[in-house]
C-alpha cells in the first residue's frame, strides 16, 4: 500500500512538473508574439453538416456527416447555409448542424 501511495505521489509531482513546464513554454511563446505581426491568408473553405440518420437502439437520434469542399473564399455565410439546407433536402434528411472549416496560411511579417 505504501509503495502505491509513493507511486501516486510521484505521478502527481511529475504531472505538476510537466504542467509548469508547459505553462512556462506558453508564456515564452506569448512574450515573443507580442511584437510580431502575423497575417492570416485563407487558402480554402469546406462546408460540413450533420444530418439526421435515424435512431439508435436506445431511441436517441443518430447523425451522419457530409461535406462540400472547394467553396469560394468570398462565399457569404447565408449562401453557405442555404446550400447545406438544399443538400439536406436532396438527401431527405434534416440538417442538424452546419460548420465552415477555414484552412489558412499564417505569414509572419519581417
Amino acid at each position: 500500500m505504501r509503495s502505491l501511495l509513493l507511486e501516486e505521489s510521484c505521478i502527481k509531482k511529475t504531472k505538476k512538473y510537466f504542467h509548469n513546464l508547459q505553462t512556462q513554454k506558453q508564456n515564452q511563446i506569448m512574450k515573443g508574439a507580442e511584437n510580431m505581426t502575423v497575417s492570416k491568408n485563407p487558402t480554402s473553405l469546406k462546408l460540413s453538416m450533420d444530418v439526421e440518420n435515424g435512431t439508435n437502439s436506445l431511441g436517441a437520434m443518430q447523425t451522419k456527416s457530409t461535406s462540400v469542399g472547394s467553396v469560394r473564399l468570398d462565399a457569404e455565410a447565408a449562401k453557405c447555409l442555404a446550400v447545406t439546407e438544399a443538400i439536406g433536402e436532396l438527401m431527405s434528411h434534416a440538417v442538424v448542424n452546419v460548420y465552415v472549416t477555414e484552412k489558412a496560411e499564417l505569414d509572419k511579417a519581417e
